[in-house]
């Protein structure tokens, strides 16, 4: 008896070590709250201070340590992986973000196959992994490329990080988003704009390469719905896969979205698994299903005092480019643009856009009320890049300027000259149909000071009795650098945000914090959304639900973004624009297994029935006429098997009812008569 209780004992302890051993490591601290996530060990082996979770990470949450507290202190803390198992693999390559403040000593990344698994890690034999770190007080996140295990896949070990500190020096360091994956793969691309069409079509096709040394047995490419990848850009599926006979050699992959839902925004990734093994690299993919015709796509953006080297801090050449590659990656129609000091460069990314592009500077700026007043040249102006085959600049004009020097009120409340900016558009969208939307373009004071605040809360009471007094009942959107946010505020002490009155007084917000939980537009902060869109009550049919998104893409495929490019993330906005003499986007209707019937004809009483199993579905109706032109397009609902609906006010004649539901289309020939 006494044998096989310790036969169990042993039993139980090797399952439990057993258990213990990953096959992959992917951790992006997601569930690091108030403990480090599961099978992660930290270990303090001199000094109070211990590794802890922060939610500044490079994209949420992340792990943080830091020696000092009241003062420097001397710290030797360690952060252990769980026990790897990467036999599997047959080029396993660590890689990970991180970021260090202060002075201090480098992390040490390590590698054991004969630690415990508990206890002081200084027991056991612990190898240094060579690893490109960033440089002191940098305060940037860095990638760190990707460290060969090889020579450590054969037997299971750990992974482990090891600060230092002294009394002398402690410095601050991050770590997120640490992987091993399989084989050094390269590719072309980061993020893939899929395009845009209506649902039940497939957009035309955009594509990328990549390169991967060693393929064990497959690589698959994963494309999560409604997004589809080929290899020949004629045969499309939500996955491929190549051998080992593509080892080495350059990939062309095609991506296309193929949507079944109308009006989404859809965003998400590219998965690269090779061998079962899901390898640290990715694709961002951007697709949605409005329809290019009769939607207006709307960037907004701060550039962080672009084109001016020693307030950006950066190379300007590199910022410009970096700006045109980004841009042409979100394929807007409108760019509205904050910080631009370079009215050159502006015109130069223009340029680089196409020739269907023009572009706008504001004639003034802080402290320069025209181009010829000495600050402009170097001031933060605000900018516009549109599409002219979408939009016809209908006038330009500084909002409030010309009360400019006889008020000086709505001047030193805009940054001293910083007044809004509008662009009267004209709307060329849906067969020659036309509109005209107002535009704001704002950047308003910045710094969280008592004065500071007073002054947005001056310059919003200013700029909204303005709008609704000129351009009452009118379309408006109003976008920029608001410094604060639209439900309470970036001041201490203070919990009205500074735009309520623009929002008790026509106007909708459409970056509500609660709406955009956890997320921000300022790099490296949470729950910070000081760039904004609010839209008058006369855009409240034209907003399309969940298609405004914070374009965090940017800093995951842009090098050094917040060095390089700008410190605020670009805020996309989508609105679509259904005229009444539109034609309708039909898909090929499938008219086998029709579920629809209609009664024929009526003198005005629409009335659809349905089979019985179909009773839940919800769909999509289309009214056209003969010649396809749309009358009404809603969402309905079959209750009790039948749709009935009052169109007695439409003259005699037949008309077309087109029906969708997911994939299934159907079509029907209706007949007023009377």
């Amino acid at each position: 008896m006494k044998h096989i209780y310790i036969y169990l004992l042993l039993l139980i302890s090797f399952s439990f070590n057993a258990s213990a051993q990953v096959g992959s490591l992917n951790e992006d601290f997601s569930t690091c709250n108030n403990s480090m996530p599961i099978g992660w060990l930290k270990f303090s082996v001199t000094g109070a201070e211990s590794w802890q979770c922060t939610t500044y990470g490079y994209a949420g949450s992340a792990a943080q340590m830091s020696g000092f507290n009241g003062g420097n202190n001397v710290n030797e803390d360690w952060l252990i992986s769980p026990q790897l198992n990467l036999v599997s693999y047959t080029t396993p390559l660590l890689s990970f973000w991180c970021r260090t403040r202060y002075s201090g000593a480098f992390i040490q990344v390590m590698v054991s196959s004969n630690y415990a698994g508990s206890g002081n890690p200084n027991s056991a034999t612990w190898t240094a992994v060579p690893v490109t770190l960033p440089t002191t007080n940098s305060d940037v996140w860095f990638f760190t490329g990707q460290i060969d295990l090889t020579a450590y896949k054969n037997q299971p070990f750990y992974i482990a990080y090891k600060y230092t500190s002294t009394n002398s020096a402690a410095a601050t360091w991050r770590l997120d988003d640490i992987h091993v994956s399989e084989g050094t793969l390269s590719l072309s691309k980061k993020f893939v704009n899929a395009g845009e069409c209506a649902a039940g079509w497939s957009s035309a096709a955009n594509s990328f390469s990549f390169t991967m040394t060693t393929i064990a047995n497959t690589l698959d490419i994963v494309a999560p719905s409604p997004f589809e990848v080929s290899k020949d850009g004629s045969n499309f599926s939500n996955s491929i896969t190549f051998t080992s006979s593509a080892s080495g050699i350059a990939q062309n992959v095609f991506v296309r979205i193929s949507p079944s839902v109308p009006n989404k925004v859809y965003r998400d990734e590219l998965s690269f698994i090779n061998n079962g093994n899901t390898i640290n690299k990715a694709i961002q993919v951007l697709g949605t299903s409005l329809p290019d015709d009769k939607t207006l796509r709307v960037m907004n953006w701060n550039m962080r005092w672009f084109g001016s080297p020693s307030f950006c801090n950066c190379d300007t050449s590199l910022a410009r480019i970096n700006a045109t590659q980004l841009m042409k990656d979100v394929h807007a129609d409108l760019y509205c643009l904050q910080e631009v000091v370079s009215v050159s460069q502006l015109a130069s990314i223009c340029a680089n856009l196409g020739p269907n592009y023009a572009y706008l500077a504001s004639p003034f700026c802080s402290g320069a009320t025209s181009p010829a007043s000495q600050s402009y040249s170097d001031g933060q102006k605000l900018g516009y890049i549109y599409n002219t085959t979408k939009i016809e600049n209908l006038g330009a004009f500084g909002l409030l300027s010309s009360t400019y020097p006889a008020d000086t009120s709505a001047y030193y409340c805009w940054s001293s000259g910083r007044f809004p900016y509008m662009l009267k558009a004209k709307l060329k969208l849906a067969s020659g149909n036309s509109d005209t939307v107002y535009f704001a373009n704002i950047h308003a004071k910045a710094s969280n000071t008592t004065s500071d605040y007073n002054r947005r809360v001056c310059a919003i009471e200013h700029m909204t009795d303005s709008l609704n007094g000129l351009f009452p009942s009118k379309k408006i959107v109003v976008l920029g650098d608001f410094n604060d946010y639209l439900d309470g505020t970036t001041m201490v002490g203070q919990s009205v945000s500074p735009y309520q009155y623009l929002l008790s007084n026509g106007f909708v917000g459409l970056t509500l914090p609660s709406l955009f939980a956890g997320q921000s537009t300022f790099v490296g902060s949470v729950d910070h959304m000081i760039d904004n869109v609010v839209y008058s009550n006369a855009m409240q049919p034209y907003k399309v639900d969940s298609s405004t998104f914070v374009f965090t893409e940017s800093q995951n495929y842009i090098s050094n973004y917040v060095s390089t490019t700008s410190d605020h993330f670009p805020l996309m906005s989508y609105f679509k624009f259904n005229f009444p003499n539109s034609i309708a986007e039909i898909p090929v209707e499938s008219n086998d297994n029709k579920v629809c019937t209609l009664i024929n004809p009526t003198q005005g009483n629409l009335i659809i029935s349905i089979k019985q199993s179909e009773l839940a579905r919800n769909w999509t109706m289309t009214l056209t006429d003969v010649l396809g032109r749309i009358l009404v397009i809603k969402d309905i609902q079959m209750l009790n098997g039948q749709y009935f609906e009052d169109y007695s006010n439409y003259t005699s004649g037949l008309y077309i009812v087109h029906l969708q539901q997911n994939k299934h289309f159907e079509s029907h020939k209706w007949l007023i008569k009377r």
